[in-house]
C-alpha cells in the first residue's frame, strides 16, 4: 500500500497546533528520556504549558532545558483501510514564564483557548503575581519546527 506524505507548511504547522489540546512533552534529565502527555495551547511560536515545581519534569528540566513537543491528530476510523494522521513535532528551549506582563498576556490567553469568560483565573493570577517565580507557566519558544500528513 503507497502513502501519500505532504510536509506540511509552517502555516499548516501553526493553524494545527493553534487548533489542538494535547501534546507530548519530551525531556531527558542527560541519562533517561521522559515523556509526558500535557494540554497545551500554542501563540506566536510558542508551545504554552504548566507544570508543577516538583516532580520528574521538574527534575528533567532543572539539568536541560531541551524541550520536543509532539502532536498527532488520528481519525476514529483510523486502521488497516485508512491510515491517515497528521503530526507536528516542536523542538525548543523550556523558559519559565514570571515576568508580570507576560503572565498576563499568557493567562488571557489561555482562558480564551480554553473557553473561559476574561477574568476566570483571575485569583490566580493574584496569587502568582504576588510571588512570579512559583508561577506554573511554562513556554517552549519552538526553534524547529516538523509536521508531515499521511
Amino acid at each position: 500500500m503507497q502513502y501519500d506524505i505532504k510536509t506540511l507548511s509552517q502555516q499548516e504547522i501553526d493553524d494545527f497546533l493553534a487548533s489542538e489540546k494535547l501534546g507530548y512533552l519530551s525531556l531527558t534529565d542527560g541519562e533517561k528520556p521522559y515523556v509526558v502527555p500535557l494540554a497545551y495551547f500554542y501563540e506566536a511560536g510558542c508551545i504554552h504549558i504548566t507544570i508543577g515545581a516538583e516532580g520528574r519534569k521538574m527534575a528533567c528540566i532543572n539539568k536541560n532545558r531541551n524541550a520536543c513537543f509532539a502532536v498527532c491528530r488520528v481519525p476514529e476510523d483510523f486502521g488497516i483501510q485508512k491510515r491517515n494522521y497528521t503530526s507536528v513535532i516542536c523542538e525548543g528551549v523550556l523558559e519559565h514564564v514570571t515576568a508580570a506582563d507576560e503572565l498576563k498576556t499568557v493567562v488571557r490567553a489561555g482562558e480564551k483557548r480554553l473557553g473561559m469568560p476574561e477574568g476566570a483565573w483571575d485569583k490566580m493570577l493574584e496569587r502568582v503575581l504576588e510571588n512570579p517565580e512559583s508561577s506554573s507557566f511554562w513556554k517552549i519558544k519552538v526553534t524547529e519546527f516538523g509536521g508531515k500528513r499521511v
